[in-house]
């Protein structure tokens, strides 16, 4: 390829990362805000969650159809066809985590008042250790980080322990409160997306690994 072209398709790939890291920040900040208004009992915030999805979306179409021009157009090969096959797979993945922050969020605006307290099922320490996790994926993915790759699959193990901890609490809890047994189911839901975020975060990881050394893993083990 001219050093001229190869330099225009250079700038087309740092692009798409570009694209692709603000897509994810879109998806990170939608799953925050979720947790914030759940925690904060913000109403508002859960709708305005819900209402931002959209954009979401037709970010990630957008980073979709960048994709498959470049796929049509220049026809990579080895490492440049792994990075845009890997920001393909991560938009998909970073669409979904924005999901399951709306779906928070839409959980939240069915719940009913309960006495009790977030803080005794762990849900806001589960939800930020599944934000630090992202954060980890997407700044292994925006400077190809093998080992912060890494460190993001040591630190779902935790994710999974508490989440099957908050399961157990808060079946306990329902157990004892059967009137409650509605508003705990809603909060096994929150868990359950909130863990899915930390597995989508996983995905991410791995995406970084095979666009770097061209290996296909499977962290989520």
């Amino acid at each position: 390829m001219p050093a001229s072209l190869r330099a225009h398709f250079g700038k087309q790939l740092a692009q798409l990362d570009e694209d692709v890291l603000q897509l994810g920040s879109l998806a990170r900040t939608a799953v925050a805000r979720a947790l914030d208004a759940l925690t904060s009992g913000d109403m508002d915030l859960s709708r305005e969650v819900i209402a931002a999805d959209a954009s979401i979306n037709r970010l990630r179409f957008d980073v979709e159809a960048e994709c498959y021009g470049l796929l049509a157009t220049e026809q990579p090969v080895a490492r440049d066809l792994r990075a845009i096959v890997s920001a393909l797979t991560v938009s998909n993945d970073l669409e979904r985590i924005g999901d399951h922050g709306k779906k928070i969020a839409g959980t939240h605006l069915r719940m009913f008042q309960s006495p009790m307290s977030m803080s005794l099922c762990d849900l806001p320490r589960l939800g930020q250790m599944a934000l630090t996790m992202l954060d980890r994926g997407l700044h292994a993915y925006a400077t190809h980080d093998r080992a912060e790759a890494d460190a993001v699959c040591k630190a779902d193990d935790q994710v999974d322990a508490l989440y099957k901890q908050t399961f157990n609490v808060i079946l306990s809890y329902m157990l004892e409160n059967p009137r409650l047994i509605g508003f705990g189911t809603y909060l096994l839901q929150i868990a359950h997306e909130i863990e899915r975020v930390a597995d989508r975060a996983t995905n991410i990881a791995e995406r970084v690994i095979y666009s770097a050394t061209g290996e296909l893993v499977d962290l989520n083990v």
